[in-house]
Formats: structure tokens, sequence, C-alpha cells
């Protein structure tokens, strides 16, 4: 008996001991989970950055693109609001109905939870609450008991520290609502095309619906099921005293006014770049980034490259960018004409690529060269001329394959001739040029001088169309280098703004008035038209400065030009660098330029692009550029810094003899002799034979000579060269045709023929005379048609 009473007493000391060291470990555990409960939640907890997606926008708030995170599309709700009542309501009646009542983890609704699965002998029903859904998705665990009471305690941990508003705000910004979406805001966006704070009662409803099982209550692919769970949402929210039964009937037959769903890529290239570049940008943390774009103009540009391209087959690929002068801020900016063209390489970047931009730098040499001291009516040399380079000689060609002999300096400029660039280029040095081009922005041209030479005057180093669209809104600006501008703003997961770097600081690289003198030049229609003709690309009916340029054997080409308001920046050719066929650019960029322009410009009041009484005017000799005298057959008006204007009359044209053998004579100058001879005229000291002889030459057309019209080409499109060897003294001629048109003929006696097929013939007068000097018979035949 004492046996089994001491075995008794044992087993009570043991069950006794066992209590308490129970009741220690139940509370020592209470005592570290209140502990957990009651540490600060950890830094960061609550950051939206790497949940929330990047919206892209254009400048009006329209998405240009949403990049999902790594949850999905998700958008915080604003952060200067309260969320939504009636998105607040809907979820909690649905998925926490004593949300507020209860420290994180319901107990009632623990119990409910586990007497309808008992009699279910299946799970039927969840106790989660908003806080513990919360603590899923902020520190995911295993679906374990461990896990689920981790889990629990995480949920009081947030309670405790978190107001319910902001509890609220996390959890509604979190909430998986199907088709990848994440929060309601973006749920909104997604299904309905509204913010949040938008919504209806019944679509509230919805998304509440869907916050348990969205794959299967999508309301486009399972209408009935969404439906079902909208209802019991709302009843849901009549029990809770949110609704009256009268609301609640009207928003369960309230038309969802469902959107289809759209997934935005506009601005595709500027949209690329930006997300390339996100962290040196500093955007890495960015939720939302606010564009320069101008939604309309952008659509428009890229409609005008894509039907500019389907009218010449012989341009595979173009680019546009369209800059804002005042503020440097990027309207329009497509790196092709079709991002989704794979067979043309549509997502290769047009903007940001390295190629040769032929004459398109010209400008910027002629603007050093006036900054130097040369004027608009400098006289430059456009005669054969070889350059001993350290890659051996270097001989310079024009265009069009002719010289021109002496050229005023707006001449060459205007028609883009070669020659006399690439001399002025010597002139003035090649270290010169290169720092003047860095200094406008052009870093891409990374090499020394040495490298290019003086051929970098005709593009022979690569850029991009974005350095060269910043450097002519730089001349628009009077020489002043500025940054060009795609993002106005950028905001964090809290609305926070962040900052937007700048690319470069502005700084002078033109001295004002030689960039005035430059606009003046570069938007002269009249200077342009003997290489380009009147009616050409750059012809528009608002004032425009604009250079073309074309790469070496038409592999690239270019137009670049600016108003007092826009700049406009073209490139055409091919990304796989096949050449095009005799594209130019004026031919080939030109045409979509001017478009580009003339949309960039509608509606726009237009200012002139240079205030031309600050000039002082000069009538100066045609072929000179010196100061007219009245022995100069041609004069024209020229403009000058004050200052700067030539004070000696015009050495080239002079009198000759005494009396009555008193006469006007020609003397180009040593320089241009031996070109005046191959131009068939005799241009200095005449020797007295062919004084005596007094004969004149038709030197083209020439008696005999037959024409071919290239099939293709539009016969106003072709023409006759005309040279001619003047009589002594002969400062006007007229070649006349048969049919009894008047071809007027000044120094250097040059011009061209309209093409026509047939037999003609033309005869050389001089004004009034009483015969021809000579003729010539010529046939024209057509080609192919």
């Amino acid at each position: 008996m004492k046996t089994a009473q001491a075995k008794g007493g044992h087993l009570r000391c043991w069950a006794s001991r066992a209590a308490r060291a129970l009741a220690v470990l139940v509370l020592a555990g209470l005592a570290v989970a209140a502990g957990f409960v009651l540490l600060p939640l950890p830094q960061g907890l609550l950051t939206q950055s790497p949940l929330t997606s990047l919206r892209v926008l254009d400048r009006a708030g329209g998405v240009l693109r949403e990049v999902a995170s790594p949850d999905g599309h998700a958008l915080a709700l604003p952060v200067d609001a309260p969320p939504p009542q009636q998105l607040v309501q809907a979820f909690v009646a649905a998925e926490d109905r004593r949300f507020g009542r209860h420290p994180g983890v319901d107990p009632l609704a623990v119990a409910r939870a586990v007497r309808d699965n008992l009699r279910a002998a299946r799970v039927v029903s969840g106790a989660s609450t908003l806080a513990q859904q919360l603590a899923r998705q902020l520190v995911p665990r295993e679906r374990t008991l461990v896990g689920k009471l981790q889990e629990a305690l995480w949920a009081v941990r947030l309670t405790v520290h978190l107001p319910r508003e902001a509890l609220l705000r996390a959890y509604l910004d979190r909430v998986a609502l199907g088709r990848d979406v994440r929060g309601v805001e973006a749920a909104a966006e997604a299904y309905f095309g509204r913010p949040a704070w938008a919504l209806s009662v019944g679509q509230a409803a919805l998304l509440a619906g869907l916050a348990r099982a969205p794959a299967s209550g999508d309301p486009s692919l399972c209408p009935e099921a969404a439906r079902r769970r909208m209802q019991l949402v709302l009843q849901a929210m009549g029990r809770a005293g949110f609704l009256d039964a009268e609301t609640a009937r009207v928003a369960a037959l309230a038309p969802w006014d469902l959107v289809s769903a759209v997934h935005p890529f506009s601005a595709p290239h500027l949209v690329t770049e930006l997300l390339r570049r996100r962290a040196s940008l500093g955007l890495s943390q960015a939720a939302e980034v606010v564009t320069t774009i101008d939604a309309t103009l952008q659509r428009g540009v890229e409609e005008a490259l894509r039907a500019e391209l389907a009218s010449d087959g012989r341009i595979g690929q173009a680019a546009a960018l369209v800059v804002d002068n005042a503020t440097g801020e990027v309207l329009a900016y497509a790196g092709s004409a079709d991002f989704a063209d794979v067979e043309h390489e549509g997502q290769n970047d047009g903007v940001r690529a390295l190629r040769q931009p032929g004459s398109a730098l010209k400008p910027f040499v002629y603007g050093l060269a006036l900054a130097e001291g040369w004027t608009a009516s400098s006289l430059l040399s456009d005669v054969e001329w070889h350059l001993s380079t350290p890659g051996g000689e270097y001989v310079p060609r024009n265009y069009d394959r002719h010289v021109h002999g002496p050229v005023r300096l707006r001449a060459a400029l205007a028609n883009s001739y070669n020659v006399p660039a690439v001399r002025l280029a010597d002139a003035l040095g090649a270290e010169r040029v290169l720092s003047l081009l860095h200094e406008a922005g052009f870093a891409s041209l990374s090499q020394d001088a040495a490298h290019y030479g003086v051929g970098l005057v005709l593009g022979n180093g690569d850029v991009s169309l974005w350095e060269l669209a910043r450097a002519y809104r730089g001349l628009a600006r009077g020489g002043v280098l500025g940054p060009l501008v795609s993002v106005l703003a950028a905001r964090d997961a809290q609305g926070q703004p962040l900052p937007v770097p700048r690319e470069l600081q502005a700084r002078r690289f033109l001295p004002r008035d030689a960039v005035a003198l430059l606009t003046d030049v570069l938007s002269d229609e009249a200077a342009r038209a003997p290489a380009f003709g009147l009616d050409n690309a750059l012809r528009l009916s608002f004032p425009v400065a604009a250079k073309t340029g074309t790469s070496r054997a038409y592999v690239d080409n270019w137009t670049v030009g600016f108003t007092a308001e826009r700049t406009v920046a073209v490139w055409a050719g091919n990304f796989d660098g096949v050449p095009m066929h005799k594209v130019s650019g004026i031919s080939g960029a030109g045409p979509i330029f001017a478009r580009i322009l003339a949309l960039a410009m509608r509606g726009r009041p237009l200012r002139p692009l240079v205030d031309r009484s600050r000039f002082q005017h000069v009538r100066v000799c045609a072929l000179s550029g010196q100061r007219a005298s009245r022995h100069c057959p041609s004069a024209v008006e020229e403009v000058f810094l004050p200052g700067t204007a030539p004070r000696e009359d015009c050495a080239m044209h002079r009198e000759s003899g005494t009396g009555p053998a008193r006469h006007s004579v020609l003397d180009v100058g040593p320089d241009f002799y031996a070109w005046a001879r191959t131009q068939g005229w005799q241009a200095g000291p005449w020797p007295e034979e062919a004084q005596a002889e007094g004969r004149a030459q038709l030197l083209s057309p020439e008696d005999g000579d037959e024409y071919l019209l290239e099939a293709g080409l539009p016969d106003s499109a072709q023409s006759i060269p005309v040279r001619v060897r003047p009589p002594p003294g002969a400062l006007r001629l007229e070649l006349r045709t048969e049919e009894g048109a008047v071809l007027q003929l000044l120094p250097p006696f040059t011009g061209r023929l309209p093409a026509r097929g047939g037999r003609h013939r033309v005869e050389l007068w001089l004004p009034g005379g009483t015969r021809a000097l000579a003729s010539a018979d010529y046939q024209v035949r057509g080609g192919p048609r």
C-alpha cells in the first residue's frame, strides 16, 4: 500500500512539475511573442518601390507604357487622400467583418471556420483577417502550422503598430486581383479604365469578390461566377450596415462597364531608352515618370515617317526628333518608322545610333568662320584642290561633281559646296573645328583632330541624331548649348518627387551675332536655289533655317533645321548600312523633315528667325562679294554685322581703255584664271588677239550633240547644261530658243535648258544685237519609258 501511495505521490509530483514547466514555457512563449509583437516594424517593410509598377506617362498624363513589378502590374492609391470608402467597405465586409475590433487575429472567425470545416470534412471556410493577408504578402511563410502561427504573430504586430487607415491602405495596395494585377488602383484601371476613387459600389464589390480566387472570378472570362461573388459581397455589405437594401439592389443590376485589357506601348524608342538608363538617370525607385512627349505630335510624326517611306521605296528606315527650343523638351521621339517592323530592324534606335552626318556639320564650321571675321560675302575658292594628309593626297569633290570658281560664303554654305567648306576648315585648322564641335555637344567625336582632319566638315566622324538636334537647337538659341529634356518629373511609390538629372550644363559655343548671320544664310531660299531649285523640300510656308547632309555612297542622309519655336532633326537610311540609290538629304530626309516641321508648327504663331534690322545692308557684286560698282553687271543685297561690310569696290569688274575705246572688262584674279579657261571665257588681262577676234562660242550644247532622257525621271526634272565662251568685254548674253524663249546669261555664263524630246536649235545673242554670235543644233531622244 505504501508503495502504491508512494508511486501516486511521485506521479502527482511529476505532474505538478510538468504543469509548472509547461506554464513557464507558455509564459515564456507569451513573453517572447509579446516582445516580438512590441518590436518596432522593420524599416522599409511597407516600402512600395519593389512592388509598384513603373508607369511612363506623356506630358498630359496619358500612359505610354506600364512596366510590371516582379509581382505584376501594381499601382499605389494616391497618398493625398484616404482610401475610397466604397472599396474599404466592400473588402472589410467580404474579408474581415470585425476589422478594427480584434488584435489582428479574429478568434470568433477562427472558431467559425473550425466548426464549418469540421462539419464539411473539408476546408470550406477561412479565417484570415486583412492583417493576416497583409502579413502573408510582406513576410511570406510556408503554409504549415508553424508558418500560420508566425503569420498570426506578424498580423498582431502590424495591427499594434499601424493605424487602421495605414493598414487598410497597405492591404489594398497589395491584394492580388487577377490579370497579373496587384492593388485596387491597378485593378480599377485594368478592369474599368478608371481610377479607384471613381468606382461605383457594384464595381467595388466586384473587385472585393476577386480577392479569394482571382482566376476563377474574372468578369470577362467567368461573368456568372463574378456576378455571384459580387452579389455575396453586396449582401455582406448590407449585413454590415454599409448599404441599405435598395442601394444593394441597384448596385447588383448596374452594368460593370468593363474595358478590354490593353497594354499601351507608345513612343517605344524613348521608353526603351529610359528603361535602359533607369539607374543612371536616378529613376531606380521611380513608380511614375512623366515624359515631355506630346502624344498627338508623336502619333503624327510616326505616321509621317511611315507615309513618306511608303512613297519612296528607296528608303528602308527613318528616325525623327522634335524639340521645343525654349525649354529643350523633346516633344516627339521616333527611333524608326515602326518599332514592330522586324524586317527593317525597327527596334533599332535611329535617334541614338552613331552615323556619319555628311554636310550637316558644315554650319558649325561656317559659324566659327563668321565669329573669326569672315562675312557672308567673303570670297571662297571652289576650284580643284589637292591637299596632302597623313593618309595621302585628298581631293574634295562637290556633290554635283563640278567646281564653281569664286563663290561667296553665303552661296557656298547654302548650296552645300564641299570644296570651299574643306578649304575653310583648313584655314581655321582641324583642331579648332573639332574643339568647336565638342563645345556644341558632339561628344561622340572622341578621336583627336589628326584622326578626322579637315574632312570633319564633310561629316567623316560619327554623331547621333540626338546630338545634331541638340546642337541645332543651340543655334536657334543664339549659340547657347543646353540639355535636351525627356523627363518632366518622377515620383516614387509614396508620391514623393525624385530629382531628375540634366545631361549637361548650358554653355555658349558661338557668339550671338555670328549665329544670327549664320541663321540668315541657312534660311535664305534664294541662295540655295542654284543647287536645290526654288521649289525644294526646305521651302515651307514659314521661315526655317535648315541644312541637309548626305554621307558617302548615299548610306545616310539627314535634314536638320529650326524655326524660332521648334527644332526638327531627321535621319533616313538603312540600319544595315545598305546604300540608297542616289537618295540625298534634300530628296530623302528633306520631305520627311518638311512634313514633320509643318506638324510641329501647326497652330503656332509665326515669329521671324532673325531681326534683319540688326545688320548693315550693302549691295555687293554677285561674283566677287565686294562692294558693287557701276561696272558690275549683277549686284545683290548682302547683310553684315555692323563694321564688317567691305569698303573697297569690286576689283573683278573694272574699266579698261580711254576715250571711245573705254569698255568694261572682267578680271577674276590669278587664283581663278585656270578655272575661267575651263569655263570657256577669258577672265583676266585680255590678249590683244582675243580682243581683235572678238568671237563667242557655245561650249554646251554643241552643234550635233545628242541627249537621252533618263528613264524613271519626269521630264521636268531633266535639263541640259549651258556653258558659253563669251566675246571680250561681254557682261550679259542671251540664249534664244526656236520657240522664242530667252535665257539670260550673266558671268560666269552658265545655265540650264529644259530637256524636251526632239530636234532643237539655240542661238547666242548680245542683248540688242543684230545677229547671232553662235548657234547649235542638238537632239533629245526619249529613253525607254
